[in-house]
């Protein structure tokens, strides 16, 4: 005879906030969170755009050497 397990026993069960300390902090973490993350996607969006335009740009001429002025002697 095979015996069902119930697979609900193997899960985490998350424990809700008991004080409004912990449930004003568990908000105000994922409101930190989601602005992290908004702020990275920026971030990467913006980067990605300069790579992108950086390399579309020729590259620098070099810049050429003056020669050192003589003094007079």
């Amino acid at each position: 005879m095979v015996q069902k397990i119930d697979e609900s026993i193997f899960t985490l069960k998350s424990t809700a906030p008991k004080s409004k300390a912990d449930i004003t902090d568990a908000t105000v973490r994922e409101y930190l969170k989601e602005e992290h993350d908004a702020r990275t996607a920026l971030t990467n969006k913006l980067r990605a755009a300069r790579l992108a335009r950086e390399a579309a740009q020729p590259a620098p001429e070099p810049a050429k050497r003056r020669s050192p002025r003589r003094t007079k002697s």
